[in-house]
């Protein structure tokens, strides 16, 4: 028996998904492949037509349907993608002066509100506006901005900008970030650059929501919720995570409880088993039972809209609305085929949701708990109640977890190692986090009551809360420095499949083809440590205001820092050690920068293949020389260098410079000013020399390898 034939959604959306895949890895507006996908659609359309009006096709040729099904649906994926790119329009133009609609609820920081916001531009000869894509904007921070909602209209006035990668090495990339929602610019917008307009809404619906979700914040801190209590509470049980910071995001990320913090099928599961549970009486009730399945589906789409109907609200309200429709009509739908109808609808709406982490991380999830948690319950049966529910849930958190992990690996370079005893212990609490939260939001009227409740919640999101930082705290409870390709990430699933499958259908082929990966996989990283142990690379990190550079040779590196790099805020410490971990270093050497005119004192060996005298460095035979000062009076010339890196607004020209050293880049790293900055490019686009700015461009990074 075909074991696809029972999941025919599952058979459509792998292509379509794929052929999304595809497409997205495609630049934007490309006419010709659109035109050639909606001409490969025609002709399997046609082929497709003429295979069925043929009465009794020989058997020979039956699977050219499936096939030619099989291609539409990849061509459908494609034209899916590039009409949504389409729609977006890009970010051109000029204009200064633009209307923008608020697209998600702001967020505030100590100086500023960020929006995301549909940026659109007047038809000409026309009153209509037409969108021209997403963009952030950064409002300064006053009584008016911190007012302002989702679905407001606001007249702005700003310079728009392309966002710009990450700053540094393996660190956040804003452009690919931004980039995955369909963002390609920033601006920063004064007090006085911008002014609300009246034009309603062009979504009324989810505006009215978040307009509640607010309310019922309020409600919250009406009932003396504060700190970390209001901001895990208002996490899980609204979808709300703005108050939430980096320390307490880092100790639930550590302890494996990230997943929480965002609304998801388990907080949907929740609610659906609470609004089971009051409206219980209805099934004695003549037409008790379809009145009951209408209220929990209308009430169950209600809470999903209020905490933003993320994609893993949406698939869990669609799948428990379709278990609560199949139980009425006497029908029982797949789940797997449920889930791979959420999918497609989703992409269908928004392809782009494909590349969002959070979107991944959910649809592997459920796919996993649904395929692997029967049979991890099956393969070790336990005698007793207790011992049941707890191996269920292990199985449950298990399950997701092994679906999941290459991509965390992938994704945040680390694995809470405690995932297990985190779900133990994490789930309950967040449960009654729940249950008690329902109650303070719906007994807010008796005053009395709602507050000795929120008292009682208070202490449950306490609890939890020493209890991640409890599993932070254990020895080893996170193993980092995992930095996975997509192909290492896509040969660890094959493991998984393969292991899986030997396991389930007990056929060597598959023990085989497990021996076959692991090969491949040792392969790959020998020749990876082979390549690490020729490389050599020069960094110059972007850390605001302080001079911090590396130079890498093999498994050797040495730092040099000047003192705010060394003393300063953390960032500058993180963006080194990331980088170490990152290339795999294992040696690690620091020298300081001191400011001043160029010293020329007796030359230092370092890590065996750095030399520093004074601020001429040489690497592997590279010279480089860093200017924080005068030249040394009577210097007319010195060594060639390969870079010239200014640090500290060095009173020397361009053209002194090019004089001395003939460099082949000069670098301005982050400590110059921007007037500095401007005008040393000017001179060195006058006299033809390759300059580079930290600043404006991000990190320099300098891969010498084979070079020497």
């Amino acid at each position: 028996m075909n074991p696809w034939k029972s999941l025919p959604l599952i058979r459509l959306s792998l292509p379509f998904a794929g052929g999304v895949i595809c497409a997205l890895m495609q630049p934007g507006g490309q006419r010709e492949m659109i035109l050639w996908l909606a001409g490969g659609s025609a002709v399997l359309i046609t082929g497709l037509a003429l295979l069925l009006l043929k009465k009794n096709p020989p058997y020979r040729i039956r699977w050219i349907p499936g096939c030619i099904i099989f291609l539409l649906m990849v061509v459908s994926g494609g034209l899916t993608v590039f009409t949504y790119r389409a729609n977006q329009h890009g970010i051109g133009g000029s204009q200064r002066i633009f209307p923008v609609e608020i697209r998600e609820p702001p967020s505030h920081s100590a100086n500023s509100v960020k929006l995301i916001a549909a940026r659109y531009e007047p038809e000409m000869n026309s009153r209509a506006l037409t969108r021209n894509g997403l963009v952030v904007l950064f409002l300064e921070k006053d009584s008016a901005a911190l007012a302002l909602r989702y679905g407001d209209w606001i007249l702005v006035s700003s310079t728009m900008r392309a966002l710009r990668h990450e700053s540094n090495p393996y660190g956040f990339d804003p452009a690919g970030f931004y980039g995955r929602k369909g963002i390609e610019s920033q601006g920063w917008v004064a007090s006085s650059d911008w002014r609300l307009v009246p034009i309603q809404s062009s979504n009324p619906v989810k505006r009215t929501a978040l307009g509640v979700r607010e309310r019922l914040l309020d409600i919250l801190k009406e009932n003396h919720l504060n700190g970390d209590e209001l901001a895990v509470a208002s996490a899980i049980l609204l979808g709300y995570t703005g108050d939430i910071g980096s320390d307490l995001r880092k100790g639930f990320a550590a302890s494996g409880a990230m997943h929480i913090l965002a609304v998801s099928g388990m907080h949907v599961g929740v609610i659906f088993l609470f609004i089971e549970t009051m409206l219980a009486f209805l099934s004695r009730k003549k037409y008790g039972k379809p009145l009951k399945a209408i209220l929990t589906i209308g009430l169950i789409w209600c809470y999903a809209m209020v905490t933003g109907l993320s994609p893993p609200v949406f698939r869990a309200s669609l799948m428990i609305s379709l278990i609560i429709l199949g139980r009425n009509l006497k029908r029982k739908p797949d789940s797997l085929n449920v889930v791979a109808g959420a999918l497609m609808i989703l992409l269908m709406a928004d392809p782009s949701l494909l590349l969002h982490t959070g979107f991944q991380f959910s649809f592997l999830a459920v796919f996993g708990i649904l395929i692997l948690y029967k049979p991890l319950v099956a393969a070790i049966p336990f005698n007793g109640w207790i011992l049941k529910r707890l191996w269920g849930l292990m199985a449950v958190s298990l399950a997701a977890q092994i679906t999941t992990f290459p991509m965390a690996l992938y994704a945040f370079h680390q694995f809470p190692n405690y995932f297990l005893l985190t779900n133990l212990l994490v789930l309950p609490l967040t449960s009654l986090i729940i249950y008690t939260g329902i109650g303070v939001l719906a007994l807010s009227p008796f005053q009395v009551i709602s507050s000795l409740l929120a008292k009682l919640l208070s202490f449950i999101v306490l609890s939890l809360n020493v209890t991640v930082q409890w599993i932070e705290g254990l020895p080893g409870s996170v193993s980092g420095g995992w930095y996975l390709s997509w192909l290492d990430v896509f040969l660890l699933y094959g493991v998984i499949i393969t292991i899986f499958c030997f396991l389930f259908f007990r056929r060597t082929a598959w023990l085989f083809s497990l021996m076959t990966l692991l090969i491949i996989w040792s392969t790959m990283g020998l020749i990876n440590e082979y390549l690490r142990s020729e490389r050599t690379k020069i960094v110059v990190f972007h850390c605001k205001g302080a001079s911090q550079y590396a130079f890498i040779h093999g498994r050797k590196a040495v730092c040099l820092k000047d003192f705010r790099a060394a003393c300063g805020p953390a960032y500058a410490r993180d963006a080194l050690s990331q980088l170490i971990r990152a290339e795999g270093v294992n040696s690690l050497q620091t020298a300081y920068l001191i400011p001043g005119d160029l010293p020329v004192d007796s030359a230092r060996q370092m890590a065996g293949f750095f030399f520093r005298q004074g601020g001429f460095l040489q690497c592997t035979g590279w010279r480089v020389v860093v200017l924080s000062g005068r030249l040394p009076p009577g210097l007319s010339g010195g060594p060639d260098a390969d870079l010239v890196i200014l640090r500290g607004i060095p009173e020397v020209a361009v053209e002194t410079i090019i004089r001395c050293f003939h460099p082949g880049k000069i670098i301005f790293d982050p400590t110059n000013s921007w007037a500095g900055i401007r005008r040393w490019k000017e001179e060195a686009e006058t006299l033809g020399v390759s300059c580079y700015c930290v600043a404006e461009e991000g990190a320099f990074v300098m891969d010498l390898t084979g070079r020497n």
